[in-house]
């Protein structure tokens, strides 16, 4: 049986480049975020590694298979994502372009049931909001992954808004990637 997990960027506000005691000018704050952007792209591709099957809502897929469907050669997520079988869940995607893609119209629910019981790596499910929330409370997401980033973006959809339903979870897991960065992993507590 296959693991299934959801990963998830997060952007928290810890400290103004003014007001932290290690960074002193620009210039300082620009070296630690690049030093820290390596390892999170290392962690991000250690993640990938571990799983064989991409699972994304119709929104994520139109946005990212334009630019990694292109990117079959290197070190970095590209060659990964283009391996992996990838499934779109949408009812009004005519098409999936990227290499070893399927789409999804059906019951969402009965086909992840379906790709957990076969054999394999990790099904993972990068973004996608609007999916995620239809699947909590499924019990088919095993686990949350999370990358805590000091910055605000400022603008966006919030990845959990209001009215999303109540999930307590676990911490299994939290690592300091770097200097500015956590990977958090969680699992739904049943109890």
């Amino acid at each position: 049986m296959e693991r299934f997990f959801q990963a998830a960027k997060c952007q928290v506000p810890p400290f103004s480049a003014n007001s932290h005691p290690s960074v002193q000018n620009r210039s300082t704050l620009q070296l630690i975020y690049h030093a820290d952007e390596a390892r999170r792209l290392e962690y991000i591709v250690e993640e990938y590694s571990k799983g064989d099957v991409y699972l994304l809502g119709r929104t994520t897929y139109e946005m990212l298979w334009p630019g990694w469907s292109t990117q079959t050669t290197g070190d970095g997520p590209g060659p990964i994502l283009n391996r992996m079988k990838k499934y779109v869940v949408s009812t009004t995607l005519e098409t999936a372009p990227w290499k070893d893609s399927t789409i999804i119209r059906g019951n969402v629910v009965e086909a992840i049931t379906t790709l957990k019981q076969q054999p394999g790596k990790d099904i993972l499910i990068d973004g996608s909001a609007t999916l995620v929330h239809s699947l909590m409370g499924t019990d088919l997401i095993d686990e949350y992954r999370f990358l805590v980033m000091p910055f605000i973006m400022g603008r966006g959809r919030r990845f959990f808004s209001d009215g999303t339903q109540e999930t307590k979870l676990r911490l299994v897991e939290s690592k300091r990637l770097s200097f500015q960065t956590l990977a958090l992993i969680y699992q739904p507590d049943k109890q």
